[in-house]
């Protein structure tokens, strides 16, 4: 421990990094307002004896966050999370670096999904897609499942719709966006849905896959929580997969293996996939009714989950200009599902 004049106070980031026999990786320079460095130690000889991953924050907003990471990294250990366990990075101990915290934790393996999505035409194959569902969800379902509490939930599209009106109250879309919010807290008011811990950021670029394709690894927890509604990790998974789908395309042009998505707007992907048909649309429609069966609640809400998933973007997004993109969306989407033939259904 590092002492001071006034006493105890936390050991510098300088002192494990600036070691001569600590070698690292530098994998992650977020541009978020919340920006965060992540070091991974390569190097064996450290005297931890194990692979830690190093969260420096740059800025006042980003130490808040690594601050709470690491208290959260403890909570969800104390759950009992059985074989996942190896799956989470465990808290080692935070350190300081200008006045800021820095988190040191354990380093989990794997290769990041977003390694894959980002590959060459990735997501235009739906046999790649669906790997990809299939892994997320396979740790998630097992994830929730270990973190089951007995009891209904809290009023999750409820919640979101009052923190988006707190955060965006004056904005020219809030009301046409409370609209559905409104319309998606009504449908799932009475759903019935269990409690359990939830990531709140189960997104493609937290999850790291072994060779065989399995959830290796997830991390950056610092919007977990020990109690809430498995909707909302469900829910991002699905909306920031669509999310990107354009990214690779020049604007204005069609979307490899997406027929009828264009990159055009902001986040046309997402329309598409609550909104359109094809391969996606679908893919996306059956895994959200599957999870909700699962969790006792009714597939046809779905499209409601979907909305307040949305919601949830533009109440707690970093940027403004990131938030205001998904309020924009959230007003101009329908209020409502709407109805698609089903494959090998007869029209009349």
């Amino acid at each position: 421990m590092s002492a001071s004049r006034g006493g105890w106070c936390r050991p510098t980031g300088e002192e494990l990094l600036e070691q001569a026999q600590v070698s690292g990786v530098l994998i992650s320079a977020s541009r978020d307002p919340d920006a965060k460095l992540t070091f991974v130690v390569t190097s064996e000889d450290t005297r931890h004896g194990e692979r830690l991953a190093v969260k420096i924050p740059a800025t006042a907003a980003a130490g808040e966050a690594v601050d709470r990471e690491g208290r959260m990294l403890v909570q969800v250990r104390r759950l009992g999370l059985g074989p996942l366990a190896a799956t989470v990075p465990r808290y080692v101990e935070s350190l300081d670096v200008e006045g800021r915290p820095v988190l040191v934790s354990t380093a989990v393996p794997g290769t990041p999904m977003s390694v894959g999505y980002h590959s060459w035409s990735h997501t235009a194959h739906p046999a790649t897609v669906r790997r990809d569902f299939d892994a997320a969800f396979a740790w998630l379902e097992a994830f929730q499942a270990s973190t089951d509490r007995a009891g209904a939930g809290a009023d999750w599209p409820g919640q979101v719709l009052d923190a988006v009106r707190g955060r965006w109250d004056g904005h020219a879309a809030l009301p046409a966006a409370a609209l559905r919010l409104e319309a998606a807290r009504d449908h799932l008011r009475d759903a019935g849905c269990a409690t359990t811990a939830v990531h709140g950021d189960f997104w493609f670029g937290n999850l790291l896959l072994d060779e065989t394709g399995a959830v290796s690894g997830v991390v950056d927890w610092e919007n977990a929580a020990e109690h809430g509604s498995p909707l909302r990790d469900t829910a991002r998974f699905v909306l920031s997969y669509a999310l990107y789908l354009d990214r690779h395309t020049r604007p204005g042009h069609r979307v490899l293996g997406h027929r009828g998505l264009r990159r055009t707007g902001f986040a046309p992907g997402i329309e598409y996939a609550l909104c359109g048909t094809g391969w996606f649309p679908a893919l996306v429609r059956s895994t959200l009714e599957q999870r909700l069966a699962r969790l006792g609640v009714s597939p046809r809400c779905w499209y409601d989950v979907a909305l307040a998933g949305i919601g949830e973007v533009v109440a707690s997004a970093n940027a403004d200009e990131f938030g205001a993109g998904h309020l924009e969306l959230l007003a101009a989407l329908p209020v409502h599902a709407r109805r698609h033939r089903r494959p090998g259904s007869t029209q009349r």
